[in-house]
């Protein structure tokens, strides 16, 4: 990670607790459908999350890259992994998830595919990919700066917020209490028009 991608602003953790409760098409919805990552979805159903991106391009080389990252995971982080480069290969299992439990990562989001379905169910973290395959990882590249997700830039320390209908985006500088609060005001009116 460099310099910058260190020193970026962090989420208190009760502000990450009120995003959480902001459903992922509420969040859509507000922001023009903004963020929205496209072919990206939820392995396990029930596992909301809204935690911070620490951010994974895999490239052509190999190395330690995804064991590098979680060494500089904090607890509730989210890994949000550009795998575009090998498609045909999962870039996240069952021994990194071991890892990421043990560090509190709060989910791992996969422009690519997983593997080791059993594991990573068994973890409880909440892990949204493109795809699984049994094929095996033979990938490292670079931690932190800026990657794409699902055609969606995404630079370290953005807001990733999923749940059962899918993953959005927000870029750090467009985390305000205003977009907070017109997520909830949405909320409030679709569970009145529900109650109607």
């Amino acid at each position: 990670m460099n310099g910058a991608d260190s020193a970026m602003r962090r989420l208190d953790p009760s502000e990450l607790a009120a995003w959480q409760s902001i459903p992922s098409a509420v969040l859509s919805d507000e922001r023009e459908h903004r963020g929205v990552l496209a072919g990206v979805r939820p392995l396990f159903a029930g596992r909301h999350f809204a935690a911070q991106a620490l951010t994974i391009e895999v490239g052509a080389v190999t190395d330690g890259a995804p064991r590098d990252a979680l060494a500089l995971a904090w607890p509730g982080a989210c890994i949000v992994i550009d795998a575009r480069a090998t498609p045909d290969a999962a870039v996240w299992g069952g021994n990194l998830i071991r890892i990421a439990h043990a560090r509190g990562v709060a989910a791992v989001v996969v422009d690519g595919c997983v593997r080791d379905v059993v594991d990573l169910r068994d973890s409880g973290i909440a892990v949204c990919s493109q795809g699984v395959t049994p094929r095996g990882p033979t990938w490292g590249g670079r931690i932190g700066g800026v990657i794409h997700c699902g055609g969606v830039e995404i630079k370290p320390g953005d807001l990733i917020v999923g749940d059962d209908d899918g993953v959005m985006a927000v870029p750090l500088d467009d985390v305000n209490e205003d977009l907070l609060a017109r997520c909830r005001r949405r909320v409030m009116r679709e569970a009145q028009g529900a109650s109607e």
